[in-house]
């Protein structure tokens, strides 16, 4: 095509790019100005309600499946469609909890179902106290408390000499992942967990300070019970990882692997009292352990005068997961942003997922005008509704996995509107590719019931900081097992004035959200302005709107923060190949050239200081080439082809930036987390480890491992200042 056309004069030659490349500034405020009209009217809390009519745990409710895929119809989406995959899960069928003393009385048998509320119509649906994939069983022992079931935890009970084998771990919500608890505790040889949620972790919103419970004030109500998975931090189908499998393949599955193999149960904080209060006096009290459960000295245990029996019976098989998906065919279909959230939950949920689905549908609603008008995005828009995200984020990483190769070429970003509203105060987590954008675009919006912008809100609250990645949604598959910019966000509670968030409970409901949660619906509202917007800027402007600078810098931050024990410095390298067994260059090239290992440490960091500026550069290209397009009617023809060529060349460097840092290899018992930035923390599962591999290595005190991974940063980073190079 190349020399035809350079053969060819202006009035013949076809131009290579569509007429609405020109004038980004123009278009941009034409299309902003309908979103934002269309949004003026709010129909968050209509969908919010019909959304909360009824149970939806994971692969069972069809009729939700059908309202989400008419709806994304009704409103405008082209080819919507159901994508199905079957995948390994678990339901409840019977449960129970019994006190008894050494008589073999039983003394005290919780019901293990919260309090139906006339005010609050959800709460007489039956949901049972349950954990997605906890195993079944029937155990009686002596128990012990177990704080928040971190790995120090455990840590300290050893040194203190508590007994734990056997005994049934009794453990508070928080801290971390819960499946991480009952690993934690699985791996102490314990033989069964119960998990309640302390007040304590309400903060100030508490009976004690003077707050009524739910539903007539902010604090908790007692006998709400956190629902949820344990899986042991885990993502996509325990049976299938690294694949997936749609209906009617014969693809074979393997065993089911980081599951429980103790039963587990949840219990209310009101439940759980009568339980912790027979081990006052009972071993060893540990500093900052304590609660605040009335008449209980937060002693460990055990006591030999009580056991517990816990029983739970759960039915595993494999069930259809349904995703639906629609799209907006945008003028290059080659690349297409992606939108999703979940469907499922454990309960009617209000807050998670259906303010994230209400959002979403909002949003939908207002592109279906704007392409009404004949709008059509640059590149393709991608909506999706999830299966099976309250188990192991099922529907997204089977997807994920089963497209991978096709998501790698043409996704350029996710954005997750799981629980996109729980309060008033706006949270962002993201690629820091993203970062630049998610910080501009809140300017352009007012923050409500207020004469502020959400931009000086967000920095009043979060100081600007945009947070890490790490797991516990449905972005985990598309940032840290195929290297996709990733963007989580939701307006959070606020803890010293906000209602208590009912996580997981009957409690989280459309009367919640309503009368506590956002009342009137004016941040679902914000929320769907401030994701229309990112849309918008990603989809429909010439040059990416990715920025690479803020990614180098937090680079170094994290370098910087790596602890490397003093005495490896010295260190001549130990024997090591490259990833996957063979010997890769930098490999090769380590051991030749860099002994002692302080040599490699210092020209890491030196190339991190390079990239620095070389991103800042590469950045400031990038506004440069904007700036044409802004001038586009005063672009001669050939000045337009030039800037239609660097233009590719540019959005190519920034659609593969973030792929670069993917290692095939993975983490060290966890290969299924490829990205070598980003990955969930091992010890905590939702919190983002930074540079993962390094941190573990330096945890594990592996000499070699950490020589080798770094060796693939330093190779990483080559890649990625020859890409930025100008």
């Amino acid at each position: 095509m190349g020399l035809a056309l350079w053969k060819l004069g202006p009035s013949e030659a076809a131009l290579p790019f569509h007429d609405s490349y020109g004038g980004s500034a123009t278009t941009y405020g034409w299309a902003s100005s309908i979103l934002l009209s269309s949004l003026e009217t709010n129909l968050a809390g209509e969908w919010l309600k019909d959304y909360t009519a009824d149970n939806q745990l994971a692969g069972t409710n069809i009729a939700m499946v059908n309202y989400t895929l008419a709806k994304f119809q009704e409103l405008g989406l082209e080819d919507a469609y159901v994508d199905q995959y079957t995948a390994y899960v678990s339901y409840p069928l019977d449960n129970s909890l019994s006190l008894i003393d050494n008589s073999s009385a039983v003394v005290y048998k919780p019901t293990l179902i919260e309090d139906e509320l006339e005010e609050d119509p959800n709460s007489s649906y039956y949901v049972p106290a349950f954990f997605g994939y906890a195993a079944s069983g029937n155990v009686t022992a002596e128990y012990v408390y177990c704080n928040y079931g971190t790995y120090k935890d455990f840590q300290a009970l050893r040194e203190l000499g508590v007994d734990l084998e056997g005994k049934i771990a009794i453990i508070r919500m928080g801290a971390i992942f819960r499946g991480l608890k009952v690993k934690f505790a699985q791996e102490q040889g314990m033989s069964a967990a119960l998990l309640y949620t302390d007040t304590a972790d309400d903060g100030e919103i508490v009976e004690e300070n003077g707050f009524k419970p739910y539903p007539h004030g902010f604090a908790r109500n007692p006998s709400s019970i956190q629902r949820g998975s344990v899986t042991f931090g885990l993502a996509g189908d325990p049976t299938t990882p690294g694949y997936a499998i749609k209906p009617g393949e014969k693809k074979p599955r393997e065993d089911p692997s980081g599951l429980p193999k103790i039963p587990v149960l949840p219990i209310s904080y009101r439940d759980v009292k009568p339980i912790l209060e027979k081990l006052s006096g009972h071993g060893p009290k540990i500093d900052g352990w304590e609660g605040r459960i009335k008449d209980y000295d937060y002693s460990v245990g055990p006591n030999a005068n009580y056991t517990l029996n816990l029983y739970n019976k759960q039915e595993f098989n494999i069930s259809i997961m349904n995703n639906i998906m629609g799209k907006i065919t945008g003028l290059d279909d080659s690349k297409f942003i992606l939108i999703g959230n979940h469907h499922d939950s454990w309960t009617p949920a209000a807050a998670d997922p259906h303010a994230g689905s209400a959002s979403m549908l909002e949003i939908i609603r207002a592109f279906g005008d704007l392409v009404k008008t004949g709008w059509q995005p640059k590149i393709s828009i991608v909506f999706a509704s999830w299966d099976g995200e309250e188990y192991a984020l099922l529907g997204s990483t089977e997807y994920a996995e089963y497209y991978q190769h096709e998501l790698k070429r043409k996704c350029v970003a996710y954005i997750n509107t799981d629980a996109a509203v729980i309060g008033p105060i706006l949270s962002l987590e993201a690629s820091p590719l993203l970062n630049d954008l998610l910080l501009e675009t809140t300017k352009e919006l007012q923050y409500p019931n207020s004469t502020i912008t959400l931009y000086d809100h967000f920095m009043d609250k979060a100081g600007g900081k945009i947070g890490t990645l790490g797991s516990g949604s449905d972005f985990t598959v598309f940032l840290e097992h195929l290297g996709i910019p990733s963007v989580d966000l939701n307006f959070g509670n606020d803890p010293t004035k906000s209602s208590v968030y009912q996580y997981h409970s009957l409690y989280d409901s459309y009367y919640w959200m309503s009368k506590f949660g956002d009342p009137g619906f004016v941040f679902h509202n914000m929320m769907a302005k401030y994701i229309s917007l990112l849309i918008l800027h990603l989809s429909d402007e010439p040059v990416l709107r990715l920025r690479t600078h803020n990614y180098a810098v937090e680079l170094q931050k994290y370098y910087h923060d790596l602890e490397i024990p003093s005495q490896w410095w010295n260190q001549t390298q130990g024997k090591h190949c490259g990833h996957g067994g063979s010997p890769s260059k930098e490999s090769f090239e380590t051991k030749k050239k860099y002994h002692p290992l302080k040599k490699l440490i210092k020209k890491v960091d030196k190339k991190m200081q390079v990239l620095e500026l070389k991103t800042a550069e590469f950045d400031d290209y990038l506004w440069e080439l904007v700036d044409m397009y802004d001038h586009w009617d005063s672009l001669t023809y050939w000045q337009r082809i030039k800037l239609y060529f660097k233009t590719k060349g540019a959005n190519s460097v920034l659609q593969y930036f973030e792929r670069h840092f993917l290692d095939h290899k993975g983490l060290n018992n966890r290969p299924w987390f490829k990205h070598v930035v980003y990955a969930s923390g091992r010890y905590t599962g939702y919190k983002g480890q930074e540079l993962p591999g390094l941190a573990e290595a330096i945890e594990d005190y592996n000499l070699d491992d950490f020589t080798e991974r770094l060796g693939k940063l330093s190779e990483i980073l080559d890649t990625l200042l020859r890409m930025c190079s100008l």
